[in-house]
């Protein structure tokens, strides 16, 4: 479904990305793990071009594109079938909760304001959130305006999810309301792809753990094969250091 092949990123001399390749199947969870500043974040904005990688393929079904010869046409179709949770909630200060979720509906897909009504309190009931509609995101608590941003973001009806650590920003009580509503999505069936410091619940969510070392992918396996039977003893550091710290 989707197919990263040889990306490569670099700013002035700093190199980010070196080479990376990533497949994913339709309904497949991938969590990308690894130590901070490997580029796990870039990695996940290069698949909607949120940054522009030096080299390097993506397939995304029909969908293919040489990030040598750049093809708006093609960023665009990718960008409508993906949609991405972001650490900082990125929702809009002036619109209420309601008026969040249904704005990418209205502006960029063209709905009636009735359809897109319709499905945004379909979203936002989904993610325990009917009762806050029209309150303002500074009324809100982090969890709340998180489970905003991923209501936004299911409303586009996106093939694939990119979640970029959605729990970092959040107190540690308010970590678990967002886990359980990503949890949630992961089980409906959508392709996620999930850049997480959450170990556990890594392990719990996704059919496949991909460890990035180095701006390269140094292990891509199950739950089971990464977690307990690390195949480098950069991965069992690693793993061990984030135990320590968990």
């Amino acid at each position: 479904m989707l197919e990263l092949k040889n990306i490569k990123l670099s700013y002035g001399n700093t190199q980010v990305l070196n080479g990376v390749d990533l497949s994913v199947k339709r309904g497949d969870v991938v969590s990308i793990i690894g130590p901070s500043g490997t580029g796990k974040t870039t990695l996940l904005k290069c698949i909607n071009y949120l940054v522009k990688p030096t080299s390097g393929t993506i397939a995304f079904d029909t969908i293919r594109m040489d990030y040598a010869k750049v093809d708006k046409g093609a960023i665009q179709s990718i960008r409508c079938r993906t949609a991405m949770v972001f650490q900082q909630f990125n929702v809009f200060k002036n619109m209420t909760v309601l008026q969040n979720v249904m704005d990418p509906l209205v502006v960029v897909q063209r709905k009636s304001e009735q359809e897109a009504r319709q499905i945004a309190l379909q979203e936002l009931e989904k993610v325990g959130l009917s009762a806050k509609l029209d309150s303002y995101p500074s009324q809100l608590s982090g969890g709340q305006l998180q489970r905003t941003g991923i209501a936004r973001a299911m409303a586009v009806r996106p093939d694939v999810m990119l979640f970029d650590e959605p729990t970092s920003s959040l107190d540690p009580e308010l970590v678990a309301e967002v886990l359980k509503v990503i949890q949630d999505v992961a089980s409906s069936g959508i392709t996620c792809l999930l850049v997480t410091h959450e170990m556990q619940f890594a392990k719990n969510i996704s059919n496949r753990i991909v460890f990035m070392d180095q701006g390269l992918v140094a292990a891509d396996g199950s739950p089971a094969e990464i977690f307990e039977k690390p195949s480098s003893l950069r991965l069992a550091q690693f793993l061990k250091s984030e135990h320590t710290q968990h």
